[in-house]
C-alpha cells in the first residue's frame, strides 16, 4: 500500500489516461513543481502520438512501484538516479534528482549516488575485463595461435 505521503500521487497516477494527464500526474511527485511550456521533450512524441506507449513502458511500472510502498520516496528516487546514470539515461536524471530533492535528498547524497555509480562501473569493468582476458588467455584455441612470421 502506498505510503501516506504518496496516496494522492498514486490516485493521480491511477486516474491519468491521456499523455498530458500522465505527465501531470508524474509532476505530483514534486511539491510545487510547475511544468514548463515545452512539456517533456524526451516524451512529447509519445504524449502526442501514442500515450499507450507511456502506459506500457513507464506509467504502469511507476504506479506499481509507488503503490507498493516498499521503498520510502527518498530512497526510491536516489536509487532511480543511480540506475538512470548507470544506464546512460541522462535525460531521466534531472526529473529523478528533482523528485529525490523534493523527498528530502541533499546534494551531498546525490553526489554520493554518482560516486557509487562510478565505483560500480569502474570496478565492475576491472573485474569483467580481467575475467574475460583470463578466459581468453586460457582457451586452447587462443593458445594454439601462432604470430605471423615477418618476411
Amino acid at each position: 500500500m502506498a505510503r501516506p505521503e504518496e496516496i494522492e500521487v498514486v490516485e493521480a497516477f491511477k486516474a491519468a489516461k491521456t499523455g498530458e494527464e500522465i505527465l501531470a500526474a508524474w509532476a505530483k511527485q514534486r511539491p510545487g513543481y510547475k511544468p514548463g511550456a515545452k512539456g517533456d521533450p524526451s516524451l512529447d512524441f509519445w504524449v502526442k502520438h501514442r500515450p499507450d506507449m507511456l502506459h506500457t513502458f513507464a506509467h504502469n511500472q511507476l504506479t506499481g512501484l509507488i503503490d507498493r510502498g516498499i521503498l520510502d520516496p527518498k530512497t526510491r528516487y536516489l536509487l532511480l538516479v543511480g540506475l538512470y546514470m548507470m544506464s546512460g539515461h541522462y535525460d531521466g536524471v534531472l526529473p529523478q534528482a528533482c523528485n529525490a530533492k523534493a523527498a528530502g535528498a541533499t546534494e551531498e547524497e546525490l553526489m554520493e549516488v554518482a560516486f557509487c555509480v562510478c565505483y560500480s562501473v569502474g570496478k565492475a569493468k576491472l573485474q569483467e575485463t580481467g575475467q574475460c582476458l583470463d578466459t581468453v588467455f586460457n582457451n586452447p584455441t587462443f593458445k594454439e595461435i601462432q604470430p605471423l612470421k615477418k618476411d
